[in-house]
């Protein structure tokens, strides 16, 4: 496996939410991941990942996150929650 970045930050994963790609990349040190369609628009970031995970929409993407889709809201969290919970093995089985 080999780790990619976006504006200097690890990608931890990619998923595809209503027809959509996304990036969730990690904000070193932080419990956070800052979440990037594929056409590089910031979406916004998922906060609180060590207790209660929040979704923090960015104004480029306040509309797609919070189109009266709770669907897609949860699919947003529950892929952060779950490459944050793989993170350790992720970095141990990358080649850089």
């Amino acid at each position: 496996m080999t780790l990619h970045f976006i504006d200097r930050l690890p990608v931890l994963g990619y998923a595809d939410v209503d027809d959509r790609t996304l990036a969730f990349a990690w904000n070193w040190h932080e419990p956070v991941l800052r979440i990037t369609a594929a056409d590089g628009t910031l979406l916004g970031h998922v906060t609180h990942l060590d207790a209660l995970p929040r979704l923090a929409s960015a104004p480029t993407g306040h509309a797609w996150l919070h189109q009266h889709h709770p669907a897609r809201t949860r699919a947003v969290l529950h892929n952060a929650i779950t490459l944050w919970r793989r993170k350790e093995t992720l970095f141990r089985d990358c080649d850089g």
